[in-house]
């Protein structure tokens, strides 16, 4: 199977002004839940009419089954949908796309839970996401994560932007959810740029199979900015 390893390094990457270490928000660790926790990914762009339909699909799917499932969203930027004069992307985001499979000519929506196949096919269309979640809800054990490999994913909800909507029109004030920020094999190298509202941040912990690299486990980790 392809290698996961080649985006958990990328995260030096980003060209955008970092806060200083010492200025940074503290992440706190509150421990793997007693939970089995799912990941629906999402792969999303700005220009793509039928991503805020699949958006609502992926929020609904998240408020039904609550801490069994988190969603995040990727904007890769090699994907056309994601190009233009407004950027949600970041490398990580763009590394994971094409570990998946994704490529420049991949139609938007797509998706898929825990970084595995589904009837084959590493990224499904959103009219399979519900029946897709469903089946991986059947698996509710919960994982030993002890020798499972970490990866830290910093992500920002609810951040503010356009989009293109399915009526044709463009939204301005358009709320893009659970938007991928950066990726990590070590938290501490997590990059938190002045750009993104604090208060939304959080760092989704995804624990990896070290055989094939899917996700066994996820648990989210909330900031705050260590002020009295």
């Amino acid at each position: 199977m392809r290698k996961l390893l080649v985006f958990l390094v990328i995260a030096t990457l980003c060209g955008c002004e970092v806060i200083p270490k010492d200025e940074q928000l503290i992440p706190v660790e509150t421990g793997t839940s007693g939970h089995r926790t799912h990941v629906l990914i999402e792969y999303t762009g700005f220009r793509c009419v039928n991503c805020p339909t699949a958006a609502e699909t992926a929020q609904a799917l998240h408020e039904q089954y609550g801490e069994q499932l988190a969603v995040v969203a990727l904007h890769p930027a090699s994907n056309p949908f994601t190009q233009g004069k407004y950027d949600y992307t970041c490398p990580a985001a763009d590394s994971i796309y094409q570990f998946m499979g994704g490529t420049a000519t991949t139609p938007f929506p797509m998706g898929n839970v825990d970084m595995m196949p589904y009837n084959g096919e590493w990224l499904a269309d959103m009219s399979v996401w519900p029946t897709m979640v469903y089946t991986a809800m059947k698996d509710t054990a919960i994982p030993s994560v002890s020798e499972m490999e970490k990866s830290y994913w910093l992500i920002e909800d609810s951040v503010l932007g356009v989009q293109a909507m399915p009526d044709g029109s463009v939204n301005t004030q358009y709320y893009h959810r659970h938007v991928l920020r950066d990726v990590n094999a070590n938290k501490e190298l997590l990059e938190i740029k002045e750009s993104y509202d604090s208060a939304q941040l959080y760092i989704l912990t995804l624990y990896l199979d070290p055989e094939d690299k899917h996700i066994t486990q996820a648990y989210e980790e909330k900031f705050f900015n260590g002020i009295d």
